[in-house]
């Protein structure tokens, strides 16, 4: 089952005063490091900062009355949990968030600032969703997914229509990748709407889940996930998200931990942009070679940004001794 474009739009409709339509910026330096000209969707500037409150209030917008009645629970390292929260009390519903052991304490602290309830479980999305799962079971809690939901891919799909209606020549966009729910929702939009557009993905070397499915012509679970972006840390694709990606995604490429690490610091540096290592994933690709373009218009999804201060500066530290040395300052 695929979703549709009516979908897409109606979640559009149902977003509609939640969300901010986030711009697409472009970046003459980012231009200039990948041959092509390029734009930033800045979802790391969206409410609760990130994409995921997109897809979160549309599937809690069409649960019925006794499902809201009930609450929700989700499963997340933090961002989808932070837009699950926000959405369930924009909406007046009782929400509960699975979050990893020893979680970012900024994101934990977010999904209780908007009155949800965090339980610390686990260490890998699949621990994260039994226990999620077991939840549902015993309080009849209605799952949230992060990604393997028509309603949630309808959601993030909503990127794609804003996309093409601030730049309808779009050459191609690149697209960050974990469970997959958010490319699958953007490709399908796009793709429906402009078939020659190109749409690329990205995972990382430490975590190759939709990747490694791809290769084997079906999802499968990889045994090891080991990186420095937790946005992007799903063990497997989901069964609609591998099948949204195998319809609709032109290719998918894995970018280096390293290369992650640096495009933090860079997009500080150059378009001012506080981004966590997820949503620096897909830049890091294009300004590092990965894709066969050139000279074209492309858009890069900058999908978030809350990363820790203890990480940012760690990182931005980093950069600055590798490429600001004291032998290259004149004094």
């Amino acid at each position: 089952m695929f979703v549709t474009l009516k979908q897409i739009q109606q979640a559009k409709a149902n977003l509609t005063g939640t969300i901010i339509p986030t711009p697409l910026q472009d970046s003459s330096t980012f231009s200039r490091l990948s041959g092509n000209e390029i734009y930033l969707k800045t979802e790391n500037l969206q409410k609760t900062g990130s994409f995921k409150i997109r897809g979160a209030y549309n599937k809690i917008a069409n649960l019925t009355k006794e499902e809201q009645s009930k609450g929700v629970v989700a499963f997340s390292a933090g961002n989808h949990g932070a837009g699950t929260a926000y959405a369930a009390q924009k909406l007046g519903i009782r929400a509960t968030v699975v979050m990893p052991e020893n979680p970012v304490p900024s994101k934990k602290n977010a999904i209780e600032s908007y009155g949800a309830r965090a339980i610390e479980y686990g260490t890998t999305s699949i621990a994260m969703y039994e226990k999620a799962f077991q939840l549902h079971k015993e309080e009849g809690l209605t799952m949230v997914h992060p990604f393997d939901d028509l309603h949630i891919i309808a959601g993030q799909g909503t990127i794609g229509l804003e996309m093409l209606e601030d730049l309808p020549e779009l050459d191609a966009v690149i697209i960050p990748v974990s469970g997959g729910g958010l490319i699958s929702g953007v490709a399908a939009a796009l793709k429906e709407l402009k078939p020659t557009i190109k749409v690329f993905g990205v995972n990382t070397e430490g975590a190759t889940a939709m990747y490694t499915s791809l290769q084997h012509g079906y999802p499968v679970e990889v045994e090891k996930v080991n990186t420095i972006a937790d946005g992007l840390m799903a063990k497997k694709p989901g069964e609609f998200t591998y099948a949204h990606t195998q319809r609709y995604v032109d290719d998918l490429v894995l970018v280096k931990e390293s290369e992650i690490a640096e495009c933090v610091a860079q997009l500080a540096e150059r378009a001012k942009l506080v981004v966590e290592p997820s949503g620096a994933a897909a830049m890091a690709a294009m300004i590092n070679g990965h894709f066969p373009l050139k000279n074209k218009k492309v858009a890069v999804m900058v999908s978030g940004g809350n990363i820790s201060f203890e990480l940012y500066q760690s990182l931005i530290k980093q950069y600055n001794q590798k490429y600001y040395s004291e032998n290259e300052v004149v004094k």
